[in-house]
């Protein structure tokens, strides 16, 4: 029964509509970000700690970062699907 209720919503909103709520909430992640103060995520490693685990960085581990980010986005775009 739900489906039919996401199915009779998805006729209602038009592509404008939908570019506009996710144009919205872009603004707002970007306005919260410059709200709150990130200072404290400088003091989780020391400098050496930070030097450390950039050497130890390899092409794995950019592989794994990069099908993270393909999956995340992969879904945006599934959710997009939906109302489009």
């Amino acid at each position: 029964m739900d489906f039919f209720i996401i199915t009779s919503f998805t006729k209602d909103i038009s592509r404008i509509d939908l570019i506009g709520i996710l144009l919205g909430h872009v603004i707002f992640a970007v306005a919260l970000t410059m709200l709150l103060d990130w200072t404290w995520l400088k003091n989780l490693m020391s400098e050496e700690d930070k030097k450390r685990m950039l050497k130890s960085y390899t092409w794995k581990d950019l592989l794994v970062d990069g099908a993270i980010f393909a999956v995340v986005l992969g879904i945006i775009f599934l959710i997009i699907s939906i109302f489009l």
